[in-house]
């Protein structure tokens, strides 16, 4: 059986347990948004060193073409439009 001082030890124990894993995952946090942030401004520098004027990243649409919708009286085609018209006999 645990004495009143056992129990209180360790119950420091276990706070200081969770405590140090808390830090351990906020320093893991911070590292991976340092690590990002470095990231970015590398691949700027390095736009930048090859002598570009534009050097933003492009946002993308989140939307795939194949997801869009179309418009009224608009149809989806599984071929591609070659520019050519063919002439029906």
């Amino acid at each position: 059986m645990m004495t009143a001082r056992e129990r209180d030890e360790e119950e420091d124990r276990f706070t200081a347990s969770l405590a140090g894993l808390a830090i351990t995952l906020l320093l893991s946090l911070i590292s991976l948004f340092v690590i990002d942030r470095l990231a970015v401004l590398s691949k700027l520098d390095d736009c930048l060193l090859q002598g570009r004027k534009n050097c933003q990243r492009i946002e993308l649409s989140p939307i795939r073409n194949e997801e869009r919708p179309l418009s009224a009286g608009v149809r989806r085609s599984s071929r591609a439009w070659s520019g050519q018209v063919r002439s029906r006999k």
